[in-house]
């Protein structure tokens, strides 16, 4: 397999593990990013970079309003970790986890 083939097998693994997750709305996308030029690029939802075996990935998400952040994104860490290094060869090195915002339920 490519490596772009693995990132997409590992981002629908993230993806999925984030759905599992209680006090997570949504995996989506940050908010147009300013990029020198002053264009806005829209950034992935999920990110992953692969090298030697090792994986780290970059996530942004919602989350359920009235939660307690660091302990959803603490949960959503380990998940993700634990999805990935069962179902693959590969070791989490980081996971990053951006909330863009906080949703009512």
């Amino acid at each position: 397999m490519g490596e772009q083939t693995y990132n997409h097998v590992i981002e629908s693994i993230v993806v999925a593990a984030a759905s599992q997750v209680e006090g997570i709305a949504s995996v989506t996308y940050e908010p147009g990013l300013v990029i020198p030029s002053g264009k806005k690029k829209k950034a992935s939802a999920v990110e992953c970079i692969i090298r030697d075996d090792v994986v780290s990935v970059n996530i942004s998400v919602n989350v359920y309003y009235g939660k307690v952040i660091p302990i959803v994104v603490s949960k959503l860490q380990e998940k993700i970790k634990k999805e990935i290094e069962s179902s693959t060869s590969f070791k989490v090195k980081k996971i990053n986890v951006t909330v863009v915002g906080s949703v009512n339920q």
